[in-house]
């Protein structure tokens, strides 16, 4: 019975070691590549900006007026502060149908975005891209999107600071709040 306790004390002791360690693993900003709205590779390492925000978006959505919110603070904070990139993606309620050149036009000529678009992704299920895998594997399934618009605000060491919901404005005292408090 004793050497089945310290068994037992191991195994836990292993498991909560991986979960220690999976939970300090940061982003490799130089290894996260999205393909742009044209298909040529960006890596999150060419952005200029102290933090980034990426956002999962969608043109058809209830939250789709939060893009001129997001070109608000583009224009608020320089690149050399916030770096934002949008990803695109159909996996809430079909609200992305769109082609990658559909989209481009939508956000240049309705919200003249002129922060970077990616192309479509898919961002839930086996299928999604290495950045959503990364946010569950090392932040849990509760650090994923349930919807369109959800923000994560990430440092240039690859350290997640903030988790947001579609919900959380970006023109809100909150959000901007904690793009302040980042940039510090």
């Amino acid at each position: 019975m004793v050497n089945f306790m310290k068994f037992l004390c191991l195994m836990l002791l292993s498991i909560f070691s991986f979960n220690q360690t999976a939970f300090s693993k940061n982003l490799s900003i130089d290894e996260t590549i999205f393909k742009d709205v044209d298909g040529i590779d960006f890596k999150l390492s060419n952005l200029p900006g102290k933090i980034i925000l990426i956002v999962n978006t969608a043109s058809n959505c209830g939250f789709t007026k939060q893009y001129k919110e997001l070109q608000e603070l583009t224009s608020r904070y320089s690149s050399a502060d916030l770096s934002i990139i949008a990803i695109p993606s159909n996996d809430f309620g079909n609200q992305e149908p769109g082609s990658n050149a559909e989209i481009k036009d939508f956000c240049e000529s309705r919200y003249g975005i002129t922060f970077p678009v990616m192309s479509k992704q898919i961002i839930k299920g086996q299928n999604k891209h290495s950045f959503y895998t990364w946010v569950e594997d090392n932040y849990g399934s509760k650090k994923l999107p349930t919807w369109n618009f959800h923000k994560y605000l990430i440092n240039r060491k690859g350290e997640l600071l903030h988790s947001m919901s579609s919900h959380v404005a970006p023109s809100s005292k909150k959000f901007i709040s904690n793009i302040e408090l980042s940039l510090k």
